[in-house]
């Protein structure tokens, strides 16, 4: 797919064209032509690839009036975007070379809650980053998503000037990347490489489970725990030799056989009373963290975060962010009422079992016990004792059975994640076609060759050098040689992908870079879009007329205000 034409429009009070600017195979360099070309960006040559951006899905619509470095904001910008509610379409072609290319029209409402739409029907952020998966890369899977994918083609970031390179995502872990390259390089079955990192999350969301369990538990090692419970059973046992010793010998073995029976019972008293306080406390400290919540107020902040998240997304809202604050006080609320009520229920039962607990003792009193007079006030303190160190032990008893559970389900997961790696082939071979390309494509760019390569550990992927020579480059220009040596790749492996590269600013690229890059695009009959400064492509004769798609300046700025 290639870039055909970029459109900005305003939709009120009537449909007036703004700007248009066409597209072609081949450079197309957005031109800074402003009188103080040291400060560059002063014309919005960047606010043109950022309307790219968002035409392919970008989310950050208010950077094009919001300056995150300094934290400003172009009012007469953002008024005019909001006031003329301004649109951007974004036209995407098949090819240029067929008369009957499959075309696309992207648009994107730049306003506030503004929608998207393809090709004149509206879709969520959602649908639409979906349907441009399967127009772009035919990944019906949708696994990456499109934003994963598209990112190394146009390596735009609304927010500023994009240096990123192999990591050209923000907050991904190592493991969402190796999917990402896998699916770009095509070093494993998708499904398979699909399952790997859906297995790697599950781990590592168990992992954090049972991080948060040990914190909640205040344990470090659940040897701790475990001795805990050979201690406790160790010391239950001794407690229950020496009540034992204060018993009628001769009178407990005519009864043996009866107090057993009683004792059992006793003791299944004592379980279902130790399981309900350790019910009682998980649902004590609940109700704890809701009244704090309560009492600590509800952060609005993250509560109007949210709604504007959804009225983003959705549209017009039934409901007013004061609705949502309501309803999640009555949430909290209902949430105290309900583990209340919870709370009486539980505690209820434990009355009512402690009640026929004690009234099996009272009615079997002289069986059960068969204790010497003088020894009563003494079996009463062991039997104190005993009751607390049961209590403990079943608490502690539970917090093992838990972590048991978790640290099984990851040794599975794990077990299955090494069972799946070990049976998957991972193929090499479009690892090596790219670097054949990539090496020579930096060495014109930057005066030395690199490859990339994959690692043991870590991140998926690195880049060497494949000999130490005179670097003449700059990163920029690294970058430049790795984005055309991957569109050299997919059309080597006839695999659907973009067929354009988006570079935000190239200013650090020297002549011989600049050269080169045209020379390769020119050759592989790609599109590559680019800012540049006017001073930077004066006097370079093997720049077309053609090529140079938009000039801006002071007094032509992309949205003509």
């Amino acid at each position: 797919m290639f870039i055909k034409r970029l459109t900005i429009k305003e939709t009120k009070p009537a449909l007036e064209v703004i700007r248009e600017i066409p597209f072609v195979k081949g450079m197309n360099f957005i031109v800074d032509a402003g009188k103080d070309q040291e400060k560059g960006n002063s014309v919005g040559k960047t606010t043109v690839l950022k309307l790219i951006d968002i035409c392919l899905g970008a989310k950050d619509r208010k950077y094009l009036y919001f300056d995150d470095e300094t934290k400003q904001t172009n009012e007469k910008l953002k008024n005019y975007i909001i006031g003329n509610k301004v649109n951007v379409e974004l036209m995407i072609i098949e090819s240029f070379d067929e008369e009957k290319s499959s075309e696309y029209i992207l648009s994107v409402d730049l306003y506030p809650r503004g929608k998207r739409y393809i090709n004149g029907i509206e879709m969520s952020q959602n649908d639409y980053w979906q349907q441009l998966n399967v127009i772009f890369f035919s990944n019906l899977a949708n696994y990456p998503t499109f934003r994963q994918l598209i990112n190394i083609f146009v390596r735009i970031d609304q927010r500023a000037d994009n240096h990123k390179f192999l990591k050209f995502l923000h907050r991904t872990n190592d493991a969402t990347y190796e999917n990402i390259y896998s699916y770009l390089f095509e070093l494993q079955d998708q499904e398979v490489s699909n399952y790997i990192l859906d297995l790697r999350k599950e781990i590592a969301e168990k992992n954090k489970e049972i991080k948060n369990f040990m914190s909640i538990n205040n344990f470090k090692s659940i040897d701790s725990i475990n001795q805990k419970v050979t201690l406790l059973e160790s010391t239950i046992d001794e407690l229950n030799n020496q009540m034992n010793i204060l018993v009628n010998s001769r009178k407990f073995k005519e009864n043996e056989e009866k107090i057993s029976e009683i004792k059992i019972e006793y003791a299944n008293y004592n379980d279902q009373i130790d399981e309900l306080i350790f019910k009682r406390q998980k649902i004590t400290g609940i109700l704890a963290d809701a009244k704090h919540e309560i009492n600590n107020g509800i952060d609005k902040d993250v509560l109007k975060n949210l709604y504007n998240e959804t009225l983003k997304a959705m549209g017009n809202l039934q409901k007013e962010f004061e609705d949502l604050v309501k309803f999640n006080d009555e949430l909290v609320h209902n949430k105290i009422r309900y583990f209340n009520s919870q709370l009486e229920k539980v505690e209820k039962k434990v009355f009512l079992l402690e009640n026929d607990k004690n009234q099996l003792f009272e009615k079997h009193k002289n069986v059960i016990m068969l204790i010497e007079e003088n020894k009563i006030d003494e079996y009463t303190s062991l039997q104190g004792k005993l009751a607390e160190y049961n209590e403990e032990l079943g608490s502690n008893k539970n917090i093992r059975s838990t972590y048991n559970q978790l640290e099984t389900r990851i040794a599975e997961l794990v077990e299955e994640l090494d069972k799946t790696e070990e049976e998957s082939d991972v193929k090499e071979d479009s690892l090596s076609i790219f670097n054949k390309y990539f090496s020579q494509y930096s060495e014109k760019t930057n005066g030395e060759p690199f490859m990339l390569y994959k690692t043991e550990k870590g991140f998926p992927f690195g880049i060497d050098y494949v000999k130490r020579g005179l670097s003449t480059g700059t990163r920029k220009s690294i970058i430049a040689a790795f984005d055309l040596a991957y569109q050299r790749l997919v059309r080597d492996l006839d695999k659907k992908a973009p067929n354009f590269i988006v570079h935000d600013v190239i200013e650090t690229i020297d002549q011989v870079a600049l050269k080169a890059i045209i020379n390769i695009v020119n050759a592989i009959e790609g599109q590559y879009i680019v800012a540049v400064l006017k001073e930077k492509i004066q006097d370079n004769d093997l720049i077309q007329k053609s090529n140079i798609v938009v000039t801006l300046s002071e007094n032509d700025r992309p949205f003509n205000n």
